[in-house]
């Protein structure tokens, strides 16, 4: 409000001004005077209403969060306050915590304790003293399950040369074929470095620090390295099996993410369905990137994503839209321009999911025909009542280049238009998600990582990382034990494909 004063003080200053200048020119016709004036009153205006849309603009940044557009919770200022306005979740009449029918878990007694301690009483209150010999009348037990400290146990492997007493000929044994150095670590302690560090996201001093104080194992950083890059080595090809899963799939979503390396902005690639993950580490974003992923050149599905407009140069595939992306886009609308239709439009999106997650529910394959033309008759409404509330931009002057400016409800509009087959695909086709929060969950872990670790000390290791964590993610989906799957991998046991 003060800045918008002070444009109207200026104002009033310049056309002062004006006609001081105007009276002092005493040689100036009345018709020069008129121009001179008239023109200077349109250049205050033209700089007035540029101020103004500046202004707009700064509290429309101001009023951006993580609810109403694609800013990360992370950069909420007043969290409170933002979850308050915005939070779509109803209130109930239900308590909090486990709901009725809930199945809890429960801490159980063990049926064959590893160890059993008898604690007698001494003597009795007579002063009789109680020998092991004497009657027990009746047991009341409690148990203790607890985690024994943990030792360090080396195996020493001796082959030996015998001689055979028929032939007198000498035959060696051989060592296990995860047997191969004089001394080495075994498959307990690497599984357990790549736990901690790939799936924990624990750090390499923090993770020497624990196995130092825990173990009583001093093992250098490097080692750590060594034993990660031993680990990514062993599952080239499972990788490249979770890799062709993906492409062979008939809905997949894709991502992409700032990822610190050696302090430069490097970015993560996600390629993931329910069952499989990829991630991929390059130094770009864009489509030479996507090349170097080699998934999306070979794919012929459904590629869901956030309208990043590099996977719009694959041509031979289908695109789905995130619509949770356009509900917060929406909900920013509203917020920052008060605009009606952006909220009838989110209320719609709403709706049509409930309406499709219900379908599902019931065990239906597809919405009925007439409810498909009623809800494509309402979105058409909602369009329309857009375009009548927000005017099409000025046309082009003459000799005016590049783009013209449209703003930005006025570009959601005519994507909400002319993508509508991308966007409300999921009432069409059920195996079409709503959004792409498969993918966004998928990346998620990778930015924790960083919180925790800060960059990548290298491209290799950032490499690294994406391929182990794209096998972990993996093992996730399919209900696998991690340690296990793990393990497995250092004892060539991967679940994967055997």
């Amino acid at each position: 409000m003060n800045g918008l004063i002070f444009q109207f003080s200026w104002l009033k200053l310049n056309v002062k001004n004006y006609n001081l200048n105007g009276i002092a020119s005493m040689s100036m016709t009345k018709t020069q005077f008129g121009k001179v004036f008239k023109e200077g009153i349109e250049a205050t205006w033209q700089e007035f209403n540029k101020l103004q849309t500046t202004i707009k603009e700064q509290n429309r940044q101001l009023n951006l969060n993580s609810s109403n557009s694609s800013k990360p919770p992370s950069s909420d200022i007043n969290k409170t306050a933002k979850s308050k306005k915005n939070n779509s979740r109803k209130k109930t009449k239900k308590k909090s915590g486990g709901q009725k029918g809930h199945k809890g878990t429960t801490l159980q007694a063990v049926k064959h304790p590893d160890k059993t301690i008898q604690h007698n009483p001494p003597h009795c209150q007579c002063g009789y003293n109680f020998n092991p010999g004497d009657i027990i009348i009746k047991q009341e037990t409690r148990q203790v399950i607890d985690i024994p400290k943990p030792e360090i146990k080396t195996t020493s492997h001796v082959v030996t040369v015998l001689e055979c007493p028929c032939c007198r000929t000498e035959t060696k044994g051989e060592f296990p074929g995860n047997v191969n150095a004089p001394v080495q670590y075994g498959i307990g302690l690497k599984a357990r470095v790549v736990y901690l560090m790939v799936y924990q996201l624990i750090p390499y001093k923090r993770t020497a620090d624990l196995l130092e104080n825990m173990h009583r194992l001093a093992i250098s950083e490097g080692t750590l390295k060594n034993i990660l890059e031993d680990f990514a080595g062993r599952i080239e090809i499972p990788v490249e099996f979770i890799k062709q899963q993906i492409i062979d799939s008939e809905v997949a979503h894709f991502d992409e993410s700032g990822l610190y390396t050696e302090g430069r902005r490097d970015w993560l690639h996600v390629a993931a369905t329910d069952l499989y993950t990829f991630y991929f580490h390059h130094e770009l974003r864009g489509f030479e990137a996507t090349e170097a992923m080699g998934i999306l050149e070979n794919f012929q599905g459904t590629a869901v994503h956030d309208l990043w407009k590099t996977y719009y140069k694959y041509e031979h595939i289908l695109h789905s839209l995130c619509n949770s992306h356009h509900m917060r886009d929406l909900q920013g609308l509203f917020d920052n321009d008060n605009l009606p239709w952006s909220l009838d439009m989110k209320s719609f999106l709403s709706a049509a999911k409930k309406i499709v997650d219900l379908a599902k529910e019931a065990g239906q394959t597809e919405l009925d025909k007439e409810l498909i033309t009623e809800m494509e008759n309402e979105y058409q409404q909602i369009i329309d009542e857009g375009y009548k509330l927000i005017p099409p931009p000025p046309p082009r002057k003459k000799g005016q280049r590049g783009p013209i400016k449209k703003g930005r409800a006025r570009r959601l509009l005519e994507r909400l238009d002319k993508k509508r087959g991308e966007i409300i695909d999921f009432i069409y086709d059920f195996s079409k998600p709503f959004d792409n929060n498969q993918a966004e969950r998928d990346i998620r872990m990778i930015k924790v990582k960083q919180k925790i670790s800060g960059t990548f000390r290298s491209s290799v290791m950032a490499k690294f990382f994406c391929k182990i964590r794209s096998y972990i993610s993996t093992a996730i989906k399919h209900g696998e034990n991690i340690y296990d799957a793990i393990a497995g991998v250092f004892n060539n046991d991967i679940f994967l494909y055997t």
